[in-house]
């Protein structure tokens, strides 16, 4: 008998090939224009229209723009810089899976979270994997977007501490009403990172491949994929439901080789291995309450 109804098992799968395609959009899209204009649009778009037919979540005001600024701002802009500099797909989706070991970690220290031992081991196996995929990057560029990303999965981390200090918040209401943080602070970082015309060069060529990259995103990815893997969430346990995001590094490392013809050495393919299984390990479900699990894996587009 499945854990879940077949349905779900392809709903769960659906949403995982979205957000692995994602990143392939991306990377595309980057190619022609800045990350950072891109990332801007990106929340610019998913905040409006709804922002006028959305109420605005029964949060605090402070642990909105917290969010925003963690997880539109820093998770996004530093994976979208990663992805230019040089980290291919797959290895870029599997280091932000290790948003799993930050969550478990930082709930450690903000919540007094118990680490159980099994847990122990599979953040020491992942972190093993983190430090070989390290000492295998090939180029100064290459180990920076590594590096990027990784710091995009602790910025990850740290928002779903804040996250799970909401209670009965609309999914929804809250990634739109969220998507009005980041616009601002992407066109400062884009005029400090990236140069003073950078971003009004990038908005004067963003033409149709841009619409449909960002139309993607947008609908697809964001509204599509977050509502469906919220909705799991909410109808089974979010153990069992957040051992599909695994499938996440699995299809973008196809992607990665279909699209860019990414390989990986076979350094890279342990490093890789060791922390999918230091994943598997930590995301293993132990009970229906109290796992990491339940909020490690959100808003993952």
């Amino acid at each position: 008998m499945l854990v879940l109804p077949f349905k779900d098992i392809l709903l769960a799968i659906g949403v995982a090939v979205c957000w692995a395609f994602n990143l392939v959009v991306i990377k595309w899209t980057i190619q022609g224009i800045s990350p950072l204009t891109f990332g801007c649009l990106r929340f610019v778009f998913v905040a409006f229209p709804l922002v006028f037919f959305l109420p605005r979540p029964k949060i605090p005001l402070g642990k909105l723009i917290a969010i925003g600024l963690l997880l539109g701002v820093a998770k996004f802009a530093l994976m979208f810089k990663g992805l230019e500099l040089g980290i291919s797909i797959g290895m870029c989706a599997l280091t932000l899976q290790t948003q799993v070991i930050f969550t478990a970690i930082f709930s450690y220290f903000m919540f007094g979270y118990h680490l159980s031992k099994r847990e122990i081991a599979g953040i020491f196996l992942a972190l093993c994997g983190i430090a070989m995929l390290a000492a295998q990057t090939q180029s100064t560029s290459s180990l920076m977007g590594f590096v990027l990303v990784l710091c995009s999965a602790l910025s990850w981390g740290l928002s779903n501490n804040i996250s799970r200090t909401l209670k009965d918040v609309n999914i929804l209401q809250l990634t739109v009403w969220m998507s009005l943080v980041p616009p601002l602070p992407y066109f400062l970082l884009s005029q400090i990172w990236e140069g003073p015309t950078v971003f009004f060069d990038s908005l004067q060529i963003f033409g149709w491949n841009e619409v449909l990259a960002t139309a993607y995103i947008v609908i697809v990815a964001t509204l599509f994929g977050l509502t469906g893997w919220t909705w799991l969430m909410r109808q089974h346990n979010p153990a069992r439901v957040s051992i599909y995001g695994l499938l996440i590094p699995v299809f973008s490392l196809f992607f990665g080789w279909l699209c860019f013809d990414e390989t990986l050495s076979s350094v890279s393919m342990i490093a890789c291995s060791t922390i999918f299984v230091g994943l598997v390990i930590n995301q293993w479900p132990r009970s229906a309450k109290g796992s990491t699990a339940e909020f490690a894996i959100q808003n993952a587009a």
